[in-house]
């Protein structure tokens, strides 16, 4: 009994029928065995190359089921870092535009203090910090505050004013009606 082995090449886009073709040319007899201690000793070493190969299969499916669940730990890992990337990009946008509106409520503040100072005739090209802005917003809301204090003073002035003269007028024709219209 003897037996054919044949080497195949490695499978590529080749076809079927140009796979069996190479193969009937190709088919060489590799030995042939007898019966005996050859072929016994024959299968003895292909048994412990399966056993071999199997093992080592075994050991392959072992380290890539080690592989898959370091895998998914990386991906577990790079989900958590893109959340946190995600929250920290955020809050830095966040903080950039409260910084560009708190600039901007300012440059606003500097304009309308250069208008003011323009009117009064001063130097309105002082201001160029914000302590300097926030010293003369200082002495305005003083100036402010006077002009308030003013203000009720003339109101109370005004009001004893009219007193007085609701007083006077009140005296005047009280003198007229017990004059009895003489004078």
């Amino acid at each position: 009994m003897s037996a054919i082995i044949t080497t195949l090449t490695p499978r590529s886009n080749e076809s079927r029928v140009e796979v069996a073709e190479r193969r009937d040319h190709d088919a060489v007899p590799a030995r042939s065995f007898e019966a005996g201690p050859e072929r016994d000793s024959f299968i003895a070493e292909s048994a412990i190359k399966i056993d071999q190969l199997q093992a080592t299969s075994r050991r392959l499916v072992s380290d890539v089921g080690e592989l898959v669940v370091k895998v998914a730990a990386l991906q577990e890992a790079c989900a958590l870092e893109d959340r946190w990337y995600g929250f920290h990009q955020a809050e830095k946008r966040l903080g950039e535009s409260k910084l560009d509106e708190m600039a901007r409520c300012y440059r606003d503040l500097k304009v309308r203090l250069d208008k003011i100072e323009a009117r009064s005739g001063g130097n309105y090209h002082a201001y160029k910090n914000f302590e300097d802005v926030s010293r003369k917003l200082g002495e305005f809301e003083h100036w402010r505050e006077e002009a308030k204090q003013i203000g009720r003073k003339a109101a109370f002035r005004a009001w004893l004013f009219c007193g007085t003269l609701l007083a006077a007028a009140s005296i005047f024709g009280l003198s007229l009606v017990l004059s009895g219209g003489h004078s």
